[in-house]
């Protein structure tokens, strides 16, 4: 058995340990292409697969508008918020540092193996979840903890 195919069931019993269903299943989904040996589909999702995500994130962040949860209104109630102009705030501040990170990932792979390793910690042990305005929501979760105290 090959290092990447150990690390995998590692991972995935990491996931079902932990019962974070998210990284159970993206670990099956790996494992299971790698065992029918489907190569072209890894190395497409390995490059291909972030941007892919993101693309569907964002599809999954716009649909409040089309389905009317969120509105115009709520739009322009915004600034009298002070929690969603912080919700903005830390919003435009992680999709920037993500922009960052995403280059800088591009320019040092070396890192790859670091932040795909912490990930899957906070994943399994935190119940994380490894998208980035999942994060601005954190910030403005820690934040305004911090403001209450």
């Amino acid at each position: 058995m090959d290092q990447g195919t150990l690390a995998i069931l590692i991972i995935l019993c990491l996931g079902i340990l932990s019962k974070n269903n998210t990284l159970a299943l993206a670990a099956t989904i790996v494992l299971g292409l790698k065992l029918t040996n489907l190569k072209q589909i890894i190395l497409y999702l390995d490059e291909h697969a972030i941007r892919i995500g993101v693309t569907i994130l964002t599809i999954g962040i716009l649909t409040p508008f089309v389905s009317g949860r969120i509105t115009l209104k709520d739009m322009e109630n915004l600034f009298k918020s002070p929690v969603a102009v912080l919700a903005m705030l830390a919003g435009t501040l992680t999709v920037a540092l993500s922009g960052r990170g995403l280059g800088f990932i591009n320019e040092n792979p070396a890192v790859v193996s670091g932040i795909v390793l912490g990930s899957v910690i906070g994943v399994a042990f935190f119940k994380g979840v490894p998208i980035g305005p999942m994060t601005a929501a954190g910030i403005v979760a820690v934040i305004l903890s911090l403001m209450k105290r």
